[in-house]
């Protein structure tokens, strides 16, 4: 963690209310897990919190050292006093000018809000409140999640002339392996699957066996599983194993179908991505409905797209995104590759996803247009999209589009009004 992690973040010092210790935070932090933990006395469900988090301090059968730092966001210097004299673990001094960093860093936009980070200074969990009520005696702490490759069963299914076949799962440990959630009652999953065997014959007639396709059915009942998976040339993991595919549905985060999620090959060292196969693209399903499927592979997602043909997620991620619907062809042309080169230009500290639409009525483009109350014009509309910062938007007045512009409004935005849809 000494490595990786920016202490800066914390200051010079931390401090020990309970027993008025101070100590440098590399010091007393470095190369532990930390549970970084924002609350405040104002907030009750933060003063609940904190004694289930005084138990699990207690307890002397915790597997992995760890320290607990609390960040307050009392509103004022009395409130953090009175709040944080009896705490026993450590806490940022009152009103650290790093907080809205930390903040905004690890998405504390609720309390209590708990996030567990690893040794090596990567975030194990965001949601450690849910992690704790659910294990409140730490059985499973730091609450990593489970491997994808203690997850896959044993073997998968093949076919073969017409017969269905085990073949173990270790086959396929040096391949990239493409998982695909579907279910035949689901009317997208059946318009999609022709178009995903389509693409996976071409792949495998390209690319030969440097990687596999798996269907992990949905499918209400063996019959169901039986006459979808027929329709399919890619192997399976089996109907009968439950077990596995509700846990693949869970460690993925499935929310519907069709979904196709790109793993990377099994590291041949444990200490690589923990021995697990990497997760490279959670959103391949719009590289196959795109077309983008002959090049790029293993299709590392890209920061662009056009939003009247994605499936993306936006709500897990800010958008940027440039309407222009009544520009002619070579215009949209130049909104497209501004967005392109600004988004590989861009070196902000979160994540943004830069997208083009010049259909203001297709895909996702039509809602959220809607949703933003955007007005119809000429010149191209650009906005600020955080569906997870309570659906707010921001409009800009720029209709020059250049990545310079772009990444102008990029960091000025928030001096602009706020919408929200």
């Amino acid at each position: 963690m000494a490595d990786e992690f920016d202490f800066s973040l914390f200051g010079d010092t931390v401090v020990r209310p309970a027993t008025g210790e101070t100590a440098d935070p590399i010091e007393v932090l470095a190369d532990k897990v930390v549970l970084l933990i924002f609350g405040a006395q104002w907030n009750q469900p933060s003063v609940k919190f904190n004694l289930k988090l005084g138990l699990f301090d207690s307890l002397a059968n915790v597997p992995e050292e760890f320290e607990i730092v609390f960040c307050s966001m009392d509103r004022s210097e009395e409130e953090y006093n009175s709040f944080c004299a009896k705490m026993s673990w450590w806490c940022l001094p009152y009103a650290m000018p790093t907080l809205p960093k930390l903040i905004t860093q690890y998405k504390a936009h609720a309390l209590p809000h708990l996030v567990v980070i690893d040794k090596d200074g990567t975030i194990i969990t965001m949601d450690g409140v849910q992690s704790l009520l659910g294990d409140p005696v730490g059985k499973s702490f730091p609450w990593r999640r489970i491997r994808l490759v203690d997850i896959l069963p044993e073997n998968y299914i093949i076919k073969k002339d017409g017969t269905e076949v085990q073949s173990p799962m270790s086959y396929l440990d040096d391949r990239h392996l493409m998982l695909y959630f579907a279910a035949r009652s689901d009317d997208l999953s059946k318009e999609f699957t022709p178009w995903m065997t389509k693409a996976y014959n071409i792949l495998k007639g390209k690319r030969g066996d440097d990687f596999e396709l798996l269907y992990v059915s949905g499918d209400e009942s063996e019959p169901a599983f039986e006459v979808f998976f027929g329709e399919m040339t890619c192997g399976a993991i089996a109907f009968d194993d439950s077990d596995a595919r509700e846990a693949l549905e869970s460690r993925l985060d499935i929310t519907g179908y069709p979904t196709l999620i790109m793993l990377g090959p099994k590291p041949e060292d444990d200490d690589d991505n923990f021995g697990d196969r990497p997760i490279i693209n959670s959103e391949v399903r719009a590289v196959i409905e795109n077309g983008d499927y002959m090049t790029d592979f293993p299709f590392y997602p890209k920061p662009y797209g056009d939003l009247c043909k994605t499936t993306d997620d936006i709500n897990a991620h800010k958008c940027l995104i440039v309407f222009h619907e009544k520009g002619d062809e070579e215009e949209q042309f130049e909104v497209e590759y501004a967005a392109r080169d600004a988004s590989e230009e861009y070196r902000g500290g979160e994540f943004i996803k830069f997208y083009w639409a010049f259909d203001q009525e297709a895909g996702m483009a039509g809602s959220i247009w809607a949703a933003c109350n955007l007005i119809e014009s000429e010149t191209p509309t650009m906005v600020l999209l955080d569906v997870k910062n309570d659906g707010a938007f921001y409009v800009s007045d720029e209709t020059e589009i250049t990545p310079e512009t772009i990444k102008f409004f990029l960091m000025n935005y928030k001096s602009l009004p706020q919408g929200t849809i």
